[in-house]
């Protein structure tokens, strides 16, 4: 029965984990919302000088190589084509910003049992939880080709890893992308 009851215990706390360790994507959108979207059909990347950031994970060549192939691919499954002369441009702005997280009062609790029930411990805990992290934000900008005009901008945050495998970052851009451009075009 206790074995039962600690299995129970055990599965519970492993879910827990593993949802709080799940990637929450926050995403929003702004445009003009008096303007009528035109009919978009075709697009190409606007040409524009990418920033030096005195964050050396920004000024990673893959990652931005991700960003665009990944931009292409989404774009291209909603039915829009790459094109000389496109009806919109698109271009986008990545960063990656440090955050703290405080909390004033946590509280642990934790309890052993022994063997034969001999041995058994409990104990109690307070204190303030200061956790840094890293947030990397993503946003996809859309102009008029004719005009130049901004048209829509999708942006989305994600907490993301220090040092992230090639995979990671892969499966990251790839979430924020997706997230980001189901928005487009508003409704």
């Amino acid at each position: 029965m206790k074995i039962q009851f600690l299995k129970m215990v055990s599965l519970l706390l492993l879910l827990w984990v593993a949802a709080a360790g799940c990637s929450r994507i926050q995403v929003s959108q702004d445009y003009d919302t008096k303007m009528h979207f035109p009919q978009l059909y075709a697009y190409a990347w606007k040409s524009a000088v990418k920033k030096n950031h005195a964050d050396i994970r920004e000024n990673n060549p893959l990652l931005h190589k991700r960003f665009h192939e990944n931009i292409d691919r989404v774009l291209m499954e909603k039915g829009y084509t790459r094109k000389n002369k496109p009806d919109f441009l698109v271009d986008y702005e990545y960063s990656i910003k440090t955050k703290i997280y405080s909390e004033p009062y946590t509280t642990g609790v934790g309890f052993g049992l022994g063997s034969h029930h001999r041995y058994s411990g409990f104990g109690i805990s307070t204190a303030p939880q200061i956790r840094q992290y890293d947030v990397g934000i993503l946003a996809i900008n859309v102009y008029d080709a004719a005009s130049d005009m901004f048209l829509w901008r999708g942006m989305g945050s994600e907490e993301i890893s220090s040092h992230p495998t090639p995979q990671q970052t892969s499966e990251m851009v790839r979430r924020l992308v997706e997230a980001i451009l189901v928005q487009f075009p508003p409704q």
